[in-house]
């Protein structure tokens, strides 16, 4: 006889009502501290829950009454090996939840992410639901759209969201009596859908427009030396179409114009900095991909306002004196005036150095 996917559960009936709240919230706490919202003489029926260990990834089938969830910068230290990514799928409730600095309100029938590397306050009604716990390592090789997902996965009543709800709820079906045998054909369901909704599907919800963004802009600032940094190259990285990746990044200029701006930065970051200095600037250059050195001294005054030679012998006043933001004398408006131009000058370059 096959040995079934492990579980672990708590039920109703099998423990006190105050005891099986508490270890139901043992059970999430590396994760998110949760606390009920009844009070003490309120009846009411204590939280289910099956959780499901398929190797890479977790699946969690509850059910809870209204709650609060957290996970604060505290929990976050403790915990920093549990910054998972956590697919939601409520049957039933809602939940109010503020994720890293991004506000949803997760609804029944909508895939929506809880994204644990971020901080999150939450405040759930009675409800049933179902999660997927992708860990962090698992999305960044086989998603690495979703790495900073948080909220509404796709746009609404697209078909791309009906299938991965129906996937989940499948899953829910079948677990109970599923074979370890059959784990990896579940992983690897699971990251194919995903990868072709992801890839081939619609990637519509605001979401999941400024998750893959924040992905793509982590990669490309990891790759500034690396000569084969590109559109084909991120596509092949992030399953995407050049069509796809053309109109993320067409409101900031365009793709191949943001690797220019962020190896023009780095540059100057090295030029200016302490550890750089017995290094010539265009040996530098070089290491970002830039191969003409008049070219590269034209971008670099075009994007700071000023020659690399006049960066490093900024970042050497720096270093030796601290940065010059004396106020003006207030002898004239004139030199005020001086005195302001100079500072919208050289505000690129400041930020460079924070």
């Amino acid at each position: 006889m096959s040995t079934l996917i492990p579980r672990a559960s708590l039920v109703t009936g099998s423990l006190p009502a105050e005891q099986q709240e508490d270890l139901w919230c043992q059970s999430i706490a590396p994760m998110l501290e949760s606390r009920s919202c009844r009070q003490p003489d309120q009846a009411g029926k204590a939280p289910e829950i099956h959780q499901y260990h398929l190797g890479r990834f977790l699946y969690i089938d509850t059910i809870f009454s209204r709650r609060t969830f957290r996970r604060d910068r505290g929990l976050m230290a403790q915990h920093d090996d549990a910054d998972h990514l956590s697919l939601q799928l409520f049957i039933d409730g809602r939940n109010q939840v503020a994720n890293g600095g991004i506000d949803y309100t997760i609804v029944p029938g909508k895939v929506y992410g809880v994204n644990l590397a971020y901080s999150v306050e939450a405040v759930a009604e009675d409800s049933d639901a179902v999660v997927m716990v992708l860990p962090r390592q698992l999305v960044l090789d086989e998603v690495p759209h979703l790495a900073d997902l948080r909220g509404q996965v796709f746009a609404d009543n697209s078909v791309c969201n009906h299938l991965l709800r129906d996937h989940m709820l499948s899953l829910r079906r079948l677990l109970p009596s599923a074979s370890m045998d059959s784990i990896p054909a579940l992983t690897q369901s699971l990251l194919g859908l995903l990868d072709a909704l992801m890839g081939h599907g619609d990637t519509g919800a605001a979401q999941v427009q400024t998750a893959m963004f924040a992905s793509i802009c982590r990669h490309i600032d990891s790759q500034l030396n690396d000569s084969d940094l590109g559109v084909d190259s991120i596509c092949a990285k992030f399953r995407c179409s050049r069509a796809t990746l053309y109109r993320l990044f067409k409101p900031h200029g365009g793709v191949r114009e943001h690797i220019q701006r962020r190896r023009l930065m780095a540059c100057f970051k090295a030029i200016t900095g302490a550890r750089h200095t017995h290094r010539g600037i265009f040996d530098i250059a070089l290491d970002f991909g830039f191969i003409s050195p008049s070219h590269f001294s034209h971008l670099f005054r075009s994007h700071f306002g000023m020659s690399p030679s006049e960066a490093r012998d900024m970042g050497a006043q720096r270093c030796g004196k601290g940065l010059d933001l004396a106020m003006p004398s207030g002898g004239s408006a004139v030199e005020d005036a001086e005195c302001m131009w100079r500072w919208a000058k050289s505000l690129t370059a400041s930020a460079a150095w924070r």
